[in-house]
């Protein structure tokens, strides 16, 4: 019998991840173009799973391809950022009170148990795993919220999100925020008063909102021409080491 070929799952998950390091710790700067071939040769790896992996990042919403003129990390204005943070708030609320009548032993454990991973990859300066936990740890109400759409409508905003987390820390010059950011959120929600956990979580999003929006409208100022040079020029980001071997 003949079998279909095996696909290399993980040298593309690799690939992913080494990309995402770059494009969240800020390597890979917003509007950049991505170089296909220096890139590939950097990593030693053939196109086909970089490509691949340059798909699943426009899936993550990471990067976008624009037809005839390539693949770039997407650019994010003030307004853009401002957009997802507001909406953010009207989930938030909405999944706390949803989630807050079904709260037990299971719920609390998990919430423990993504706390204890968002703090250790702080503790790491991990600053792509500290995004990830975090949107993990934020991710629970709406997991426990028992609504479709409300969650849907969360791993799509979730996709912004990190990025839009990653210039928050570029914007205080910090690869990780304070390990201790998250205990009010989490104590708050093992609580008793809803509407307290509620305004904790509207609190946490506008954390230093004003800064990130200058950072943001800051990068919106850099010279159209600047940013189409930095595209076109491709240097090894920190972090894009060689594979050891090749697909």
């Amino acid at each position: 019998m003949d079998f279909e070929p095996v696909a290399d799952t993980t040298r593309r998950a690799e690939i992913v991840a080494l990309l995402k390091r770059a494009i969240l710790a800020g390597q890979l700067a917003p509007g950049h173009k991505l170089n296909e071939l220096r890139i590939a040769e950097q990593m030693r790896v053939s196109r086909a799973p970089l490509r691949e992996a340059m798909r699943e990042l426009v899936q993550q919403g990471l990067l976008t391809s624009i037809p005839y003129a390539g693949t770039f990390v997407i650019d994010v204005t003030a307004k853009d950022i401002d957009d997802a943070y507001s909406i953010n708030k009207v989930l938030d609320d909405f999944a706390i009170e949803r989630t807050w009548p079904v709260r037990n032993a299971r719920f609390f454990a998990e919430l423990d148990r993504r706390h204890e991973a968002v703090k250790q990859a702080t503790r790491d300066r991990d600053t792509a795993r500290q995004i990830e936990t975090a949107l993990q740890l934020h991710g629970v109400i709406y997991e426990w919220a028992d609504n479709a759409v409300l969650l849907e409508t969360w791993q799509r905003l979730t996709s912004r999100l990190q990025m839009y987390f990653a210039l928050h820390q570029r914007a205080r010059n910090e690869p990780v925020p304070a390990e201790d950011l998250h205990e009010d959120y989490v104590r708050l929600l093992k609580g008793d008063d809803m509407q307290a956990a509620q305004r904790h979580a509207r609190e946490h999003i506008d954390f230093d909102f004003e800064h990130l929006i200058a950072y943001a409208r800051s990068l919106e100022q850099r010279p159209a021409q600047g940013r189409a040079d930095r595209g076109a020029r491709s240097t090894r980001p920190a972090g894009l080491h060689p594979s050891t071997s090749h697909p």
